[in-house]
């Protein structure tokens, strides 16, 4: 806002300050009036401020340079490659696991994720291909999974191939069909804009004798995170953090360097100019050794002078500052990219945990269960049917319940969930969920210990029938117990 007054303003001012002042004021409301949006603006602030008109987030062009910087930072940077790792591993966990009611049929989806057939390279069971998706998925931007049926009659034939996304031919960008449909970066879609396939290079794409192929939508699974609307591509998690990160690599190393100066202890002995005449070259290189406890006289005429290296103050506070901000461009806490607990109590380390907790289960609940853990289900029971080994019921979907995550403080945070489940602000098998369990099972689970225990003639305090306050509190006046058994 300017304040600056013209002559006629001058004039006025001096003839009536009050009526000056109304002048000055009424036309800075008229220009903030006129202004709209200052983030709009276009002058002198806004001049190295270049942006384009697209809205799509994720240019063709610029997703490879991402990709390749992402990766490269994923290798070489700690702090990066702990991002990418937590992401994965607080989401998927051990893996995140379909709730099953018929025995037969969660027998043979345990026979066959629990084994590393499913994975075509045979690396990973399911749940560890969840979490290489994840971690691809985070440092890339997007990940595909590809359905390769088998003639394996003696497990499910499905086998699951997770690939980068460099396999996709890029190279077919904007091309029209006789049909109508168009390609945009390896993308087919039809006419309405619905996705019709992927083509997709058979080999690594830098070998000479590459060339790709077209697999139909339902054989892939295009797993990346969509920002805005028409996004088809993916950008890799903490893209806004790459040069603040780039950059503070950069400084740690001077850092490095500036303490490794720091360290070294020099003396410098003087002599006087009657001592430099008449001595050698070689007299020169006379150096002492400084020992612990050494008492040293010297000669007359010598004086010690010690080097006083630069020192190194404010990094770890200038370094905490900025990894905070990175850190929130990859969606998570500075504690858990950094592991650094030193400012952490039980209070702020809950609430950056519930922050980063929030993200987790976006990614979980929009991408991972919705688009993998679904899709490769479906995949699933029409590979069962085909070798006809499913149950008649099987049902085409199914719930999934994510790993439940570590707790702060256990036994304040499990009185909370029994106290929200009695008040009915959640049911039981929710709060089950939460900690990562299948309800289904717990429940079986219980039904069987309570028949073992009531056979040993146990009371353990984990039977609310036998709990140490419900029976004090069941006790008549005479003394006698009058529990139901």
């Amino acid at each position: 806002m300017s304040l600056e007054l013209n002559l006629l303003d001058k004039v006025v001012s001096y003839l009536s300050p009050q009526w000056g002042l109304k002048r000055v004021q009424r036309r800075n409301a008229m220009d903030i009036l006129q202004r709209g949006y200052e983030g709009a603006r276009k002058d002198r602030r806004t001049k190295g401020w270049n942006v384009n008109d697209f809205e799509e987030a994720a240019k063709v062009a610029e997703i490879k340079t991402l990709k390749n910087r992402s990766r490269d930072l994923y290798r070489n940077n700690p702090y990066s490659f702990r991002a990418h790792n937590s992401i994965a591993n607080n989401t998927t966990g051990t893996g995140i696991v379909p709730a099953i009611k018929n025995e037969q049929l969660k027998k043979i989806w345990k026979d066959w994720a629990q084994q590393t057939t499913v994975d075509f390279d045979g690396n990973f069971n399911f749940y560890g291909l969840q979490n290489l998706c994840m971690r691809t998925l985070s440092m890339h931007g997007s990940v595909l999974i590809l359905r390769i049926k088998t003639n394996n009659k003696e497990h499910i034939p499905l086998e699951l191939k997770v690939v980068s996304t460099k396999f996709l031919d890029l190279s077919k960008d904007t091309i029209k069909t006789s049909t109508g449909s168009y390609i945009s970066g390896g993308i087919e879609f039809a006419a309405s804009g619905k996705r019709k396939g992927y083509w997709i290079y058979d080999k690594d794409p830098e070998l000479e004798y590459s060339k790709s192929t077209f697999w139909k939508d339902q054989d892939v699974i295009h797993l990346f995170f969509q920002d805005e609307p028409g996004q088809i591509h993916g950008v890799p998690f903490g893209s806004p953090s790459m040069m603040s990160l780039r950059d503070f690599d950069d400084y740690s190393d001077a850092q490095l360097v500036r303490q490794k100066i720091a360290s070294c202890f020099s003396i410098f002995i003087t002599r006087t100019d009657s001592e430099m005449m008449g001595m050698s070259s070689q007299d020169y290189e006379e150096f002492d050794r400084v020992e612990p406890g050494l008492i040293q006289t010297l000669e007359p005429g010598k004086s010690v002078t010690f080097a006083s290296p630069p020192p190194a103050d404010g990094y770890g506070e200038y370094s905490r500052n900025v990894l905070t901000g990175i850190s929130a461009g990859y969606g998570m806490s500075y504690e858990a990219m950094t592991g650094d607990l030193s400012h952490v109590n039980y209070s702020s380390g809950r609430m950056g945990w519930l922050e980063y907790q929030r993200m987790i289960e976006t990614w979980q609940n929009f991408i991972l269960i919705p688009k993998l853990c679904a899709k490769v289900w479906l995949w699933f029971v029409e590979a069962g049917n085909l070798l006809g080994v499913l149950p008649k019921d099987t049902p085409k979907t199914v719930e999934w319940t994510a790993p439940g995550r570590m707790m702060i403080d256990p036994v304040k945070e499990v009185n909370g969930l029994l106290a929200q489940v009695r008040a009915g602000f959640m049911s039981w098998q929710e709060a089950v969920r939460l900690l990562g369990y299948a309800p289904e099972e717990i429940l079986e689970e219980m039904k069987i210990s309570k028949e073992l225990f009531d056979k040993a003639g146990l009371q353990p305090k984990s039977d609310p029938r036998y709990d140490a306050v419900n029976l004090k509190n069941s006790t008549d006046d005479t003394g006698n117990n009058s529990t139901q058994q």
